[in-house]
């Protein structure tokens, strides 16, 4: 694999550090397909995202749900660019639309609820366990969660903040065509291995697919909607641990526009939040833009505009190669992705839903240089513009 850019360089050198670069040449050549609905979070001192299983079920026209979900665990190291897939005796059964929080103290990974299904349709299979994946030992274990524990549920919001793991919202509802909207809190103690509903009057409108990032003290949630046809959400919530309220930082205006399913991250040097992508209600749906907020001074910034809308649908699910105009220096758009904050300022994201089904690359988007690279290139999922100059249509 080419290694791109200064910032895969930096990655290289960090990881690097008073050890001997890797020999990449010994890395196995190996890519996951390309899936969306999965979260992934940041090992530090293994210097890698380490992502689980996702929905690689490719519709076969924009309108329709498809599901084919996975159970794989994969990791993307950032030293050679390389992926690898780690295999572990017990894990959680195959599954999308979970969430992920990472436990920096205990160098684990933690995984709550999502959903399966074999095909297309039917009721889904509804999770309630919780799990851990040990970035020391690479193996998952099942988590003691007690008899009282929030219900089973998908794209909910979920942070480790002040100590503990935070839950909020999602939908418990195993029927997809009629979902329920919740607004509880749940709070589970690291070390007593035991769930409390921390509900308050004061919190966000219930919602799925809020974005989410912690400071170490605080949960953020941003955005998220009631349904695919919305009401879609831009608003800005603040949820501290140590006090166990919620604050509404920011409201509608001057804001991004609203959205679900966007990726939000903390950049702890710049002290401000990261938002990247998700899907809106414009012309444009699935979005690629990059915005930063500034919680002292209370403002939204935006730092790349990505692709904008250029040309109508021709029909139901038939839009012309040019239907935006390319922003060739960010990541395709989509919703949907996985993504993660490295201890060097670099904001990674994996996979995702796009225009032209499920995507598998991995983009970096430097904090300091405020500048995306490729760091490993799709095969698949990419609208035909970024790839060839001859399109008949967006996909092909």
């Amino acid at each position: 694999m080419i290694l791109r850019s200064a910032l895969l360089l930096t990655l290289l050198a960090a990881c690097g550090t008073k050890e001997e670069p890797a020999d990449c040449s010994t890395r196995p050549i190996a890519l996951p397909s390309g899936r969306g609905e999965l979260t992934g979070e940041w090992d530090a001192e293994h210097g890698r995202m380490v992502l689980f299983a996702g929905n690689q079920g490719v519709p076969a026209d924009c309108a329709t749900t498809a599901t084919d979900f996975v159970g794989e665990t994969w990791v993307f190291q950032t030293d050679c660019g390389s992926f690898a897939q780690l295999n572990s005796a017990r894990a959680p059964h195959k599954r999308g639309r979970y969430a992920t929080a990472l436990d920096a103290e205990h160098h684990r990974m933690l995984l709550f609820g999502g959903r399966f299904r074999d095909g297309d349709s039917g009721s889904y299979k509804m999770y309630d366990d919780l799990w851990a994946f040990d970035f020391d030992t690479d193996t998952w274990t099942e988590l003691s969660a007690g008899k009282k524990r929030p219900s089973a549920r998908v794209n909910f919001s979920m942070e480790v903040a002040g100590g503990a793991l935070y839950l909020f919202g999602g939908n418990d509802s195993a029927d997809g065509a009629s979902p329920t909207y919740l607004a509880d809190t749940w709070k589970y103690d690291l070390n007593a291995g035991t769930w409390s509903d921390v509900t308050k009057a004061k919190a966000p409108q219930g919602r799925v697919w809020a974005a989410s990032a912690s400071d170490g003290s605080a949960m953020y949630l941003y955005g998220g909607g009631g349904g695919l046809v919305g009401p879609f959400f831009s608003d800005l919530w603040k949820f501290d641990g140590s006090t166990g309220a919620w604050e509404k930082l920011h409201g509608e205006a001057d804001a991004p526009r609203e959205r679900f399913w966007a990726n939000l991250e903390w950049d702890d040097a710049g002290k401000r939040l990261l938002m990247f992508g998700g899907h809106d209600n414009t012309d444009l749906g699935n979005s690629n833009d990059l915005w930063a907020y500034d919680p002292a001074a209370d403002v939204w910034t935006p730092l790349r505009e990505g692709d904008t809308f250029n040309k109508p649908a021709n029909g139901q699910c038939d839009f012309p190669p040019d239907f935006t105009k390319v922003d060739a220096e960010s990541p395709e758009r989509r919703n949907a992705a996985a993504s993660t904050f490295t201890d060097d300022g670099v904001m990674l994201v994996f996979g995702g839903k796009t225009d032209c089904g499920v995507i598998n690359d991995v983009w970096g988007f430097s904090a300091n240089d405020e500048a995306w690279t490729d760091l490993s290139t799709a095969t698949m999922g990419e609208s035909c513009l970024r790839s060839s100059a001859s399109c008949t249509g967006l996909c092909f």
